[in-house]
């Protein structure tokens, strides 16, 4: 949490000091510097919470420590830019004369000087009461600024092409940047609506899957701690219920695989199902069900398409998604399903991930998390990537018209 720096030659002292810093779990590293060419060093090379500073040191191992090579380090560290200079310091020495000396310069700075004595506990409990203030301090503002929202929106997709592909197509100016230790390129971008712009962080999985979307958008979420979250891309519908580009907004979420198989009286395997629902915000369903009637736009979506296209009209369905470990090309698994969920729109690989990520992520979580994935096949045998293009295309795009027009209802 804190980083200390202790400068000091005198071998009981620094043992005293170390006592107390190993016993306090809120302090992440401390250095020890036994003269000032090896504390100047420190202070050039990284940052400090807290410089415990003898004011008798020595300029260099082997010198005599002087009292006022103390007193004169403070004035150069206060006058140099070459310091990255501590947070707080603390002088500790065991002479009077030295505190007397430096008193007022070190209370004009509104720091202090303690009294060490070997044969009493006061100097320590000063030391400690300044760490934990340090450490509480610091704890406090990591978490307002962790309890803030930073980015607007954040999209997740499962892939790079031609889902995430799509997402990069809107117009939006989009910069690819990476963070420290993550391997996942994300693209962040900002997008004007009418009311106000909106900073946008957009990435893909590496692959396909609850766990990969629940990751990437676990990571999306602790980086760049977005307002919203909406995922698209494509998905398997159900015959009857759709066509080729429709667009699927799931207002409920589950996994079709959770559940238990036993075995029944004639040793045949049975799947027992134990599905676990996420619904989507009442208040976000309510401005999807606006989109719902809204020709003109699902028109304008598709006749943007200058890419092969199905001669349906384009339809925006709502209802459960349901969400699989695998790529389905079997009718009769999507009628097992629906018989569980007679309302099922469609299924994926990815939406129950991305939703249980949102709702059981650290504060502060996305105030709504959306699905948007578009039918590029209805999970038969028939499974082709004729429409997968289309597909993402249109999911892509009403997210884009989606958030243009119903950002505000949404805050």
């Amino acid at each position: 949490m804190i980083k200390i720096l202790v400068a000091d030659d005198n071998e009981r002292k620094i043992k005293n000091l170390r006592n107390i810093l190993d016993q306090n779990p809120g302090i992440s590293a401390y250095e020890v510097a036994v003269d000032l060419i090896s504390t100047r060093r420190f202070l050039t090379e990284g940052y400090f919470d807290l410089l415990i500073l003898d004011l008798n040191l020595p300029n260099r191992i082997g010198d005599d420590p002087l009292p006022e090579n103390g007193g004169d380090f403070i004035k150069e560290l206060k006058k140099s830019v070459r310091f990255i200079k501590p947070g707080n310091i603390i002088g500790l020495s065991a002479y009077d004369e030295s505190i007397k000396d430096y008193k007022l310069s070190f209370e004009d700075d509104l720091w202090g000087i303690v009294k060490y004595e070997d044969d009493s506990n006061s100097w320590s409990k000063t030391i400690n009461d300044k760490l934990n203030y340090l450490i509480q301090s610091k704890q406090d503002i990591l978490s307002n600024l962790n309890s803030s929202y930073d980015y607007d929106i954040g999209i997740v997709t499962a892939l790079r092409r031609p889902e995430l592909e799509s997402i990069l197509n809107l117009p939006i100016e989009w910069k690819a940047f990476k963070v420290k230790n993550d391997p996942t390129e994300y693209f962040k971008g900002l997008l004007k609506t009418p009311d106000k712009n909106l900073r946008v962080v957009a990435a893909s999985s590496i692959q396909m899957g609850m766990v990969a979307a629940a990751v990437l958008t676990q990571k999306l979420i602790m980086n760049f701690r977005p307002k919203h979250v909406a995922m698209t891309g494509i998905a398997g519908g159900v015959k009857g219920i759709g066509n080729f580009g429709d667009i699927l907004a799931a207002d409920i979420s589950f996994d079709s695989g959770s559940g238990k198989i036993r075995k029944d009286s004639s040793n045949n395997s049975i799947f027992e199902p134990d599905f676990r629902s996420i619904n989507i915000q009442s208040d976000l369903k309510e401005a999807i069900q606006q989109c719902q009637d809204d020709e003109d736009l699902l028109i304008k979506i598709k006749k943007d398409w200058l890419g092969n296209k199905p001669n349906t009209e384009l339809v925006l369905h709502i209802g459960p998604m349901a969400s699989g470990a695998g790529v389905i090309q079997d009718s009769d698994i999507i009628k097992q399903i629906k018989g569980h969920h007679r309302k099922l729109i469609g299924i994926d690989m990815e939406t129950y991930g991305v939703f249980y990520a949102c709702q059981n992520s650290s504060k502060p979580r996305p105030k709504t998390v959306l699905s948007l994935k578009s039918i590029s096949d209805f999970a038969d045998s028939e499974k082709n990537d004729n429409y997968q293009k289309y597909a993402s295309y249109t999911s892509a795009s009403f997210l884009y018209h989606f958030i243009m027009e119903k950002y505000g209802q949404l805050n």
